[in-house]
């Protein structure tokens, strides 16, 4: 059969069509160009050089935590707190109360430090009252009359009562409060305000005052003294000598 020329023209027209639609339908369908030149299949980028597809991988969202801090999700590192690696948190504090700090200069040889006061730390020699607290004690020693009241010995004079130094050999019941107990020469001794009791007959008397023994604190009503050129104090014609003992400073009882 002989094929008119319209008929081949036609023929190749449809040929040609066919062709542009089966070339133009990947073209529509293909991904967006991949960066360096090769062409997007399905998502996998193809290099120009053919060799195998290069898949890229997927990144996890990074995700947010209420700690304050960027926690990064790595499915093969594990997560890492930024908060935790490069700051820290400290703990929130409450109000703190104030309390108010006493500063003072503590003065291991004076008595009010060391113990608390008595009723005999007050006592100074020639101090006179007019009237004696209730509860005091009338003594005789030698025919003279004494008053005492919890460490402190008094002599009338006119219408006054004045402080005078212990009496030795006065005997009292009872030892006055506070009294420290002080061994020397193998003998116990009771010192308090400036007096050395010794137990007796089940009372207690004014002994002399032992010579070469330590006491912690003066007596009430020492007065400073020097003596060869040496810091001392005086009571009763006793002196007594400052020194350390065990960093705390205590007082030798001696005779120039």
């Amino acid at each position: 059969m002989i094929m008119k020329p319209s008929s081949i023209t036609s023929i190749k027209t449809i040929a040609l069509g066919t062709l542009a639609l089966v070339v133009a339908v990947p073209l529509i369908y293909s991904g967006p160009p991949v960066r360096g030149g090769g062409a997007s299949r399905g998502g996998a980028a193809v290099s120009r050089g053919g060799s195998a597809p290069r898949i890229a991988p997927s990144r996890a969202p990074v995700q947010y935590n209420n700690t304050g801090g960027t926690s990064v999700n790595r499915s093969y590192h594990g997560t890492i707190r930024h908060a935790e690696t490069h700051v820290y948190q400290r703990p929130a504090e409450g109000p703190r109360s104030f309390e108010p700090q006493q500063h003072a200069i503590v003065h291991r040889d004076v008595d009010v430090d060391v113990n608390r006061p008595r009723f005999w730390h007050g006592f100074s020699p020639g101090a006179r009252l007019h009237r004696l607290r209730d509860g005091y004690l009338s003594l005789f020693l030698g025919g003279v009359p004494y008053f005492y009241d919890d460490g402190i010995y008094y002599q009338q004079d006119g219408d006054d009562y004045q402080e005078v130094y212990p009496p030795v050999g006065a005997i009292i019941g009872q030892l006055p409060d506070g009294a420290i107990e002080i061994d020397a020469d193998n003998s116990v001794y009771y010192y308090a305000g400036g007096a050395f009791y010794v137990q007796q007959d089940g009372g207690f008397v004014i002994a002399p005052t032992p010579i070469g023994v330590t006491v912690p604190e003066l007596p009430p009503g020492a007065v400073p003294a020097t003596v060869n050129n040496s810091a001392a104090y005086q009571f009763n014609g006793v002196y007594y000598q400052p020194l350390f003992v065990n960093g705390v400073t205590q007082y030798l009882t001696f005779l120039p």
